[in-house]
């Protein structure tokens, strides 16, 4: 359902400025769901995507006053929609509680909001576009109950087998295997996220200086203007729970990788999934090293899947300066290069 549509004109990067038409969109009734979809003026689309944001994120992974890949693909000529999960943003001021899951998010909210999304698009199939947890929950519902749908996906900072490639992430990812068995988590507590983005702006300019020893950093040093960081930190940062953040240790860990009923395996559906990926990385991602993101592209049996590593860190490689002439880029062609999906599915071509 559109709760509200308007034209608006904004920013792309800097002083590079679209018109675009902007719908306020809710999905659901039960759990309602937010998203926001964005298409150029006077152009027709070229298909449909979804944008899925990480671990404790929102909409505005995607877009900033100042700097916006959403408004960057949409000017492409594409239409674009971009989700909250339950708990997230929108949703969670629609009244969708708190995430019980990993499961929840692949289950229920992907497929509900592809669902409407392409019933307003007119498309027969969409591209997923996942950061960080969203690329897993996109390769997890690519693979099942979006199969029939999907037509290519593109995973940003994902760690596939969360942990490789840093030892403190690796030592928490254990830790929390072994506090499993303790009980200590059995009532899935919240995690202040949104605290975390507080205490981050109100230090950021110290987090901002490669000179400031620390274990792990959320974008490299210098990437993103002062601005636009701040802006990110203030409107970011979402509230969830325990049990989502233990779902993702257990996929770092290679264990089976199931549904709550235990009848799909995402893993196995995923890697047999034979659709257009690409894969990203940065090599300064201290919260999903390339160590933990390249094993997906590894196990991945599609005939047509690509790797790219940049010199950039988890939140730097979709909103950072030097996105936009690398990461922005090589999305954008891939896209037009596999644009014929739609074609191939609805004429029955893809496998």
């Amino acid at each position: 359902m559109i709760l509200r549509t308007e034209v608006v004109e904004q920013a792309i990067d800097g002083s590079w400025r679209g018109r675009f038409i902007k719908d306020v969109i809710m999905v659901g009734r039960r759990h309602p769901l937010g998203m926001v979809r964005k298409r150029k003026v006077g152009q027709p689309s070229k298909g449909a995507i979804l944008l899925v944001h990480g671990f404790g994120q929102n909409r505005y992974t995607w877009h900033s006053t100042r700097r916006s890949f959403a408004n960057y693909l949409a000017d492409a000529g594409w239409d674009v929609f971009n989700v909250e999960l339950r708990g997230h943003g929108r949703s969670r001021r629609f009244g969708a509680p708190f995430p019980r899951t990993l499961d929840e998010y692949i289950q229920e909210d992907l497929p509900a909001l592809a669902k409407e999304a392409l019933k307003l698009s007119g498309h027969f199939g969409l591209f997923l576009i996942g950061h960080s947890m969203g690329g897993l929950i996109s390769y997890s519902a690519a693979g099942t109950c979006l199969r029939d749908v999907v037509l290519g996906i593109v995973t940003i900072g994902s760690p596939y087998r969360f942990g490789e490639g840093s030892a403190l992430l690796l030592f928490l990812r254990e830790a929390s295997s072994w506090l499993g068995f303790t009980g200590l988590f059995d009532r899935n507590p919240r995690l202040p996220i949104r605290k975390v983005g507080r205490f981050l702006l109100k230090r950021r300019s110290l987090f901002d200086s490669p000179f400031f020893p620390l274990p792990i950093r959320g974008w490299r040093p210098g990437t993103m203007e002062g601005d636009l960081l701040a802006e990110y930190l203030k409107r970011s940062f979402e509230h969830t729970t325990l049990a989502v953040a233990l779902d993702i240790f257990k996929i770092g860990r290679g264990e089976s990788w199931k549904s709550l009923d235990g009848k799909v395996d995402y893993r196995v559906a995923f890697e047999l999934l034979d659709r257009p990926l690409l894969v990203i990385a940065g090599s300064q991602d201290h919260l999903a090293p390339p160590e933990s993101v390249r094993p997906a592209f590894d196990a991945s049996r599609s005939t047509h899947k690509s790797y790219r590593i940049f010199p950039l860190g988890h939140i730097d490689l979709v909103l950072g300066k030097e996105a936009t002439t690398t990461v922005w880029p090589l999305i954008r062609d891939w896209l037009a290069l596999h644009a014929d999906q739609e074609k191939a599915l609805e004429e029955g071509r893809l496998p």
